[in-house]
């Protein structure tokens, strides 16, 4: 090992090139690693001159690997996830618990798991989650995780169906008691604000007055929990609170986007059988919850986005 040590600018190098390569954007990868992101850079221009070769490709609309780039992405992909099987494995020998990654959004594990993770943990006593929680869109490969929620192009994502991408607009109870319809404030997240900006869910047709926009979705969910307005709400995030009656739809509109969420699973080799058991009751648990919104809202007509191929 002497000669990779050589070869290597520093020995965080490798951590450094493995996140800015996984997402192709340093700024991505600084956040992950609670760095700046001219750090990011730094160390990868440094590693690039130590070793004599470009790994990535600078401009817009952002960076790119270079064949080399990917060439070492490959084998330090592989070379991380030998290293985790086998520390997980020495866990596991010292705790007698099976660990398994979820890779899914923040607003998920913060809004549906989290309210249930004690009857989780009762279900599975023996399983210790670990999360590499997406602060972004939930898009790309499933990387080094047991599983990984992600939304794709109906035909063209592989996994388990869990829904067609839907959201309802939501607020508060009785929110509307307090505000005039035409005094509503609109919640919204900063990237993705779906159509003409002043589009609106409601049934009058009638655009906002006012607006809060938000960079994280977590607040924007919690925004509308406490009261402060209509809030966009994907149904695979908000399921559980409307199916608790803490946020109800405050119109009959379902948007489908035209994406899938699916569940995807590590492959079957070096995979724990607890893996599927752990994805059937995240599918059983999501389906419970929108069945029960269903039934409370009959005019939302949710029943047909719980099957494949029905995108708008």
């Amino acid at each position: 090992m002497t000669g990779l040590r050589r070869k290597l600018s520093s020995p965080s190098a490798l951590f450094i090139f493995e996140a800015a390569a996984r997402y192709e954007n340093f700024t991505s990868a600084a956040n992950e690693l609670n760095i700046t992101q001219p750090a990011v850079s730094r160390a990868l221009a440094t590693l690039e001159s130590h070793i004599g070769s470009k790994l990535f490709l600078r401009g817009k609309p952002g960076v790119r690997l270079t064949e080399n780039g990917k060439l070492l992405r490959n084998a330090v992909i592989s070379a991380f996830s030998e290293i985790e099987r086998a520390l997980n494995e020495i866990e596991e020998r010292r705790t007698g618990k099976t660990q398994v990654t979820l890779s899914v959004s923040t607003a998920f594990t913060t809004h549906w798991l989290m309210p249930r993770i004690t009857r989780f943990q009762s279900t599975f006593p023996n399983v210790d989650l670990r999360f590499q929680l997406i602060p972004g869109p939930v898009t790309g490969e499933l990387g080094d995780v047991d599983i990984a929620m992600r939304y794709g192009a109906p035909g063209k994502t592989p996994g388990r169906f869990v829904m067609q991408e839907a959201y309802v607009p939501v607020c508060a109870p009785g929110y509307y008691d307090d505000t005039a319809r035409e005094d509503a404030t609109l919640i919204l997240l900063e990237s993705d604000i779906p159509g003409d900006p002043q589009w609106t869910p409601l049934d009058s047709g009638q655009p906002y007055r006012n607006k809060l926009t938000f960079s994280d979705y977590s607040v924007v969910v919690q925004a509308a929990l406490v009261g402060q307005g209509v809030a966009l709400g994907w149904l695979n995030i908000v399921a559980h609170w409307m199916g608790q009656g803490r946020l109800v739809p405050a119109s009959s509109t379902v948007m489908l986007p035209g994406r899938e969420c699916r569940l995807q699973l590590r492959q079957e080799e070096g995979r724990s059988p607890v893996v599927s058991e752990v994805a059937d009751w995240l599918l059983q648990e999501l389906h419970a919850d929108l069945s029960a919104i269903s039934a409370s809202h009959p005019e939302l007509d949710l029943d047909s986005i719980i099957k494949p191929g029905n995108a708008a």
